[in-house]
């Protein structure tokens, strides 16, 4: 069962090429810096993430994302300093899987173009980890494309097993116990 979500400190990262970033968890006021970082994705990988083309981000989405319920849902943002205060450079979130089934999270992760290969995504997704083990959660998924494979080996790297989608050619199901 999970438990109510204790406040999360942020803190600063300095990831594998050396660069920095500060990881908090989100908030309402983040949510035109989450449209910016959404804008600022190719269509490829728009489509890696949302597993289909999605040329703008629902608003009500948007509103949900900054608004995690606590002790069901729990969202991080990776952030570095910019001419406007602060740019959004990664997200990850978790979100309970079934509402019937309160030990299982679903996660998802987004990385700036260029943002990736500098170990922010495995920094993410270890930090939600934590986080949905802290937060309660027996176990954590997720569903790939088939065909992003840096994803599915950071998956694996971290203790994911995977195994075809039945339901849904070209996609993988990445699962683990917490």
């Amino acid at each position: 069962m999970t438990r109510p979500t204790a406040a999360y400190r942020p803190r600063r990262l300095r990831l594998r090429d050396g660069r920095e970033v500060t990881l908090r968890a989100i908030g309402a006021a983040d949510a035109p810096a989450i449209v910016q970082a959404f804008e600022r994705l190719s269509a490829e990988s728009r489509y890696a993430r949302f597993m289909q083309h999605k040329p703008r981000l629902d608003p009500a989405a948007v509103d949900r994302g900054v608004h995690p319920r606590p002790g069901r849902d729990f969202a991080f943002v990776a952030t570095i300093p910019s001419s406007s205060g602060f740019d959004i450079v990664g997200a990850a979130q978790y979100v309970r899987a079934d509402e019937a089934d309160p030990t299982t999270c679903e996660f998802a992760i987004t990385v700036a173009e260029d943002w990736r290969g500098s170990g922010l995504a495995r920094q993410l997704l270890a930090s939600l980890v934590r986080r949905a083990r802290h937060d309660g959660y027996a176990r954590m998924e997720g569903t790939v494309i088939a065909g992003n494979a840096k994803m599915l080996a950071l998956a694996r790297g971290l203790g994911f097993e995977t195994r075809p989608d039945p339901d849904e050619a070209g996609v993988v199901r990445v699962e683990r116990a917490l």
